[in-house]
This record gives C-alpha cells, sequence and structure tokens, in this order.
C-alpha cells in the first residue's frame, strides 16, 4: 500500500471518529473490555452513547431472535450487554453510529443492511452446517463488521472528504478490508475476525466447508441477493412455528431482526409455497 493511500485510510479513521461525528467518546466501547466492570459501570454508559443508539441495541435484544420470547424483555443495559455479549455489542454501537452520520445516505444504508443481512444469514449457515452455538456467533460478527471499512469509506466520499481525488468504487472495493482490520485493532474486537473476514476464498477443513468459508459464503450471498433482487434480502422459509403452536417462525425471527434494526424494507420473507414476483426486482 503506498503512503497517499494510508495517508487518506488515516485521514477517515481521524475524521469520523476523532472530530466527534459519531456522536460519543469511542473510549466507552473500551469500558465494555473489563472483565470486571460491575453493572452500574455499564448502566452509566447509557450517557455516553446518547439516546437513539441506547434505543436502538435495546429494540434488537428484545427482538425475539435474541430470545425475548423465552427470556423476557430487557428492561436495563446491563441486560443488553448481557444477552447480547460484548463484542458484539460494541460491534452494533459502530456501525450503527456511523450510519446514523448520514441518514438520508441511501448508498450508505444499503452497505449498513448488507451487513446486517449477512450476519442472520451466516449465523443460520453456520448452524445448517453442524457448527456449535459458539462458533455460529463468531460467524454472525464476522459478516456483521466485515463492511465497517466499506461503510466508513462510503460516508467519508459522499460527505466529508475535502480536497484530492474523489474515491472510486475500485478504489473502496481494493481498500476496505485494511481499513476494516484497523478498526477491529482500534477497539480490540475478537482477534479470530481478521482471519474470518479477509480472504477471498472458500476455506476448507478436511471435508467440511471452515468458518472463514461461512463468512464468505453469507457475504457472497447477500452481496448477489441485493444485486438481483432490488437491494432486498429475499428469502423463502416456512411460516409455521419452530417446536410449538406458541413459538415465532423462523420466517417471523428473521422479519423481526430486521425490524428491530429498522431495515424491514430490505427483506422480503416468502411462504415455502410463494415464488420470487417479478414486482420485486
Amino acid at each position: 500500500m503506498n503512503s497517499d493511500t494510508l495517508d487518506l485510510i488515516e485521514d477517515i479513521e481521524r475524521t469520523l471518529f476523532e472530530n466527534s461525528l459519531i456522536g460519543f467518546n469511542p473510549a466507552v466501547l473500551a469500558v465494555l473490555d473489563n472483565v470486571e466492570i460491575g453493572q452500574k459501570e455499564i448502566e452509566d454508559l447509557k450517557v455516553g452513547l446518547g439516546p437513539d443508539v441506547f434505543d436502538y441495541l435495546f429494540n434488537i435484544a428484545n427482538s425475539a431472535y435474541h430470545g425475548s420470547v423465552k427470556l423476557g424483555p430487557v428492561r436495563y443495559f446491563f441486560e443488553v450487554v448481557n444477552r447480547l455479549g460484548t463484542q458484539y455489542t460494541k460491534t452494533q454501537i459502530l456501525l450503527f453510529a456511523m450510519n446514523r452520520i448520514t441518514r438520508n445516505d441511501r448508498e450508505a444504508k444499503i452497505i449498513f443492511a448488507k451487513n446486517f443481512a449477512a450476519s442472520v444469514v451466516g449465523r443460520f449457515m453456520a448452524r445448517s452446517f453442524g457448527f456449535s452455538h459458539e462458533s455460529a456467533r463468531k460467524v454472525e460478527l464476522a459478516c456483521l463488521i466485515s463492511g465497517i471499512g466499506e461503510l466508513m469509506m462510503t460516508v467519508y466520499r459522499n460527505h466529508y472528504q475535502r480536497g484530492g481525488p474523489v474515491m472510486s468504487d475500485e478504489f473502496i472495493e481494493n481498500n476496505h478490508l485494511y481499513l476494516t482490520g484497523r478498526v477491529i485493532r482500534r477497539y480490540t474486537l475478537p482477534e479470530y475476525l481478521p482471519e474470518m473476514i479477509m480472504n477471498n476464498y472458500l476455506s476448507l477443513d478436511q471435508l467440511t466447508i471452515a468458518l472463514p468459508g461461512v463468512v464468505r459464503m453469507a457475504i457472497a450471498f447477500v452481496d448477489w441477493s441485493f444485486q438481483k433482487l432490488g437491494n432486498r434480502m429475499v428469502i423463502r422459509s416456512s411460516h409455521m412455528s419452530l417446536d410449538n403452536r406458541y413459538s415465532p417462525s423462523l420466517a417471523a425471527l428473521i422479519a423481526d431482526k430486521f425490524a428491530s434494526a429498522g431495515l424491514s424494507d430490505y427483506l422480503i420473507v416468502l411462504a415455502d409455497t410463494e415464488q420470487v414476483n417479478v414486482n420485486i426486482l
């Protein structure tokens, strides 16, 4: 990577993270890394994050996808962090805050929606391939954070770049993963994430698709769906309950997950026998 590219990427980080654009002090994220942190300290983070980030995280944690039907609704931020997990909470905060900078930027919103969709698809893929719940969560987190560099570059180009040649789509495509890696290190996200994200091949483990391969497949599938189906994630799934008539169906879980993030417009859930209608293309 040449010095001009590195200087530009450093300016993107400096502009978006260090000039208060994201609406909160990123140092609050480091508090969540303290394994000995108490409930009061976590509750105190609400002030630093701001009400909209706080409400967004509560919506996610209280979705049926994250177990609200069986576990009940969360009432405190401490419970939000416990239910979602520290690293997932940190990643959601970063992505939401970055997307919030440009609420009316359709290009940035689509990137945000694709990251979100890939995290859902990746988790279900991992479980269907026989991976453990913990492994599936790793895939989910990797898919979620995979496009933050692309999101940051797009936000910077469309709204905050001053002087110099405008970044091309090709430049973003070639360099966004490097910026993603810097964000992962900057906010001490799990060390396994770069290996899960920064590859352009299908990773195999003997006769099994390895976790990085699942991440790559989920991202590729969502890219295809958004490209071919009008910037929507289109799935076909049973609307029957997963285990009994009192629990939500898989289709309902996914729809609720998207709704909790304000992304319902980017999802279409078809019934088992329903075909893709040309009107959605």
